[in-house]
């Protein structure tokens, strides 16, 4: 191999680190910068002692062999729990299975919100919500897949807390991928519903980012954390990478995992203001997650409550011990819960203090019926570029950029969910990363076009059954 190639990856989350595997496996040595103090990006495990907090819940499920062999060798196989997916949607007081069934729907709202919910879903298969096109808002998705009634009772009110934005303004392309249509089968299908099943770390996903790590360092490659581009000069062949420590690196080529907003801006020279513009109009939003423990066991078989209700300021509660028992201490015997809350990088609720945070997850755990009192310790953990928001001005400003960094940067390769600003799953993030070193090494493939499939993305899935059967 010859002594040129010497890339840099900034960042060591999922791709970051996929990335650095697949060039070492084929002889190439890269340097990885990650500017926060630890490996897994969203993916990592945070929490306090043998408190094990997981951001964002991650399931582990793949439609490619090749990322499911990635895995199966990064972590044996007595360290991986096969799970299985069981959501709820809390409305007026009761859990709906989520994905909505409607056997489910009438039996937890009662007959009269069924029957307001059909007519209204009926009113709009017949063509009374207009039909909708992959170029309409959410809005005009969710009424027309849902029918109005039952798009304002479950979604409307989730989307606004998630996506921080009128669900008019937020575009429905992937709301195919990770919204599933309503189940009218009027049977429970067991053998069906065992199949929703998923694999998991059993401490946790930063566990698996931990293994990989460790696997690059016996191979002399080690992340160094805590480590920040602040500039990426290039003169047409080679880039110098300027580091917050002073420190400048020079190097072939460039994997980039950091905000592509960001990316754009740490480029020198400065690309044109019309590029920079369409940069600065991509958005993020962050995920704030307060970790609580309750001493008493509560009776939630569900991995994750969805909370679309306005009196609560909670988006999301993950039970964790439903992922993982190990998640807890071994005696631990209450439940272990996470309460997600989503906000803007920069805004209020992401500058509050650890104790303002509580205080709010105080007052929606009052508002669920749980007392003070059965509060053992709450535990908070902040990712600031999580999600990339898909507003209006998303496709266009992405498109833009793509096609002027892919033609004036051919050894810059931008990958994962923040690199190419596409809300992508793990696998996703892994597999832009595996094209992104085929490419570096003279591959026809296209990174960009991973994870463009609009279809629904969990159905047949290797999953966590057929790594138990395996």
């Amino acid at each position: 191999m010859e002594q040129s190639q010497n890339p840099v990856i900034i960042g060591a989350g999922p791709a970051g680190l996929t990335a650095a595997l697949k060039l070492v496996e084929r002889g190439v040595k890269p340097r990885i910068f990650e500017s926060s103090g630890e490996v897994g990006g969203l993916a990592r495990t945070g929490g306090r002692g043998e408190w094990r907090v997981d951001p964002g819940g991650h399931r582990f499920f793949t439609k490619s062999e090749e990322i499911l062999d990635l895995w199966r060798s990064l972590l044996p196989a007595d360290q991986w729990v096969a799970v299985q997916r069981s959501s709820a949607m809390l409305v007026h007081g009761r859990f709906v299975q989520y994905p909505l069934v409607a056997r489910d729907l009438i039996a937890q709202l009662g007959p009269r919100h069924a029957l307001q919910g059909l007519g209204s879903f009926l009113w709009a298969k017949m063509g009374g919500a207009g039909g909708h096109d992959d170029s309409d808002s959410f809005r005009a998705w969710g009424e027309q897949e849902f029918g109005p009634y039952w798009y304002k009772m479950f979604f409307d009110g989730y989307v606004r807390k998630t996506w921080l934005a009128d669900p008019e303004h937020i575009t429905s392309d992937w709301a195919n991928q990770r919204i599933k249509p309503i189940n009218w089968r009027l049977r429970k299908e067991p053998e069906l519903e065992e199949l929703d099943a998923f694999l998991y770390p059993r401490l946790g996903p930063g566990q698996l980012w931990d293994a990989a790590a460790a696997r690059l360092a016996e191979d002399g490659v080690m992340p160094e954390l805590n480590t920040r581009v602040i500039k990426l000069g290039f003169d047409g062949e080679t880039w110098t990478v300027y580091l917050d420590s002073g420190e400048t690196v020079r190097t072939d080529a460039v994997f980039s995992t950091m905000p592509l907003r960001q990316l754009v801006e740490a480029l020198d020279p400065a690309p044109p203001r019309a590029i920079r513009a369409m940069a600065a109009a991509l958005h993020h939003r962050s995920l704030i997650t307060v970790a609580v423990a309750l001493r008493t066991p509560l009776d939630a078989p569900y991995n994750w409550v969805y909370t679309p209700s306005r009196k609560l300021r909670v988006g999301r509660i993950q039970n964790y011990s439903r992922w993982s028992d190990a998640l807890a201490p071994k005696d631990w015997k209450g439940s272990f819960l996470g309460l997600e809350y989503y906000t803007a990088p920069g805004d209020e609720l992401c500058a509050a203090d650890d104790e303002t945070l509580k205080s709010i997850a105080h007052q929606d755990l009052h508002t669920l019926g749980i007392d003070e009192s059965d509060i053992d310790q709450m535990m908070v953990e902040r990712l600031p570029f999580a999600y990339p928001i898909y507003d209006d001005a998303r496709d266009r400003s992405v498109s833009y950029v793509r096609d002027y960094l892919t033609s004036h940067y051919p050894t810059l390769h931008p990958m994962g969910r923040n690199g190419t600003h596409h809300y992508d799953n793990q696998d996703h993030a892994m597999l832009s990363a595996l094209r992104s070193v085929g490419l570096y090494f003279g591959e026809h493939v296209d990174p960009w076009q991973v994870n463009t499939d609009i279809t629904y993305h969990e159905s047949g899935l290797l999953n966590g059954e057929e790594q138990a059967a395996g």
